[in-house]
């Protein structure tokens, strides 16, 4: 009986085997690389005097056209599409992008999000909330 369990898994184990089972998502053509956000200015968790001038930096996978910024701070709401901001290339691939509301804001909460798509259908909302003294 010994020898009849060693040779069958001697058998089982010279199987050639040419596939491969597995599951979940793959690293197709069809997956979502998502545009990043970083290096909000003014800066995160600090306390300033006034607001007006906003930048950020855009992954390289960001199409600039689809760049939007939305500004909230109480009763004041003003919207940026791409064509109303500056969007300048880096060498690195980045893209630095820079706006300005109208009018000064003194007072309270300001809400900065930021939206972009590196292809359709792949978009992304990110933003900060900065304080004004």
């Amino acid at each position: 009986m010994k020898h009849l369990y060693l040779i069958l898994f001697a058998a089982a184990f010279s199987l050639r085997t040419d596939a491969v089972f597995a599951y979940g998502s793959s690293s197709s053509s069809a997956s979502c690389d998502k545009p990043t956000f970083s290096e909000f200015q003014p800066a995160v968790n600090k306390y300033i005097q006034s607001f007006r001038e906003f930048a950020f930096v855009a992954s390289s996978n960001t199409s600039p056209s689809s760049i939007e910024v939305n500004i909230s701070a109480g009763q004041i709401k003003e919207h940026f599409s791409a064509k109303q901001l500056e969007i300048t290339p880096q060498p690195s691939g980045r893209l630095m992008v820079k706006g300005k509301i109208n009018k000064p804001f003194q007072h309270g909460f300001v809400r900065l999000s930021a939206t972009a798509h590196s292809k359709p259908g792949c978009e992304k909302t990110d933003g900060v909330l900065l304080r004004v003294q």
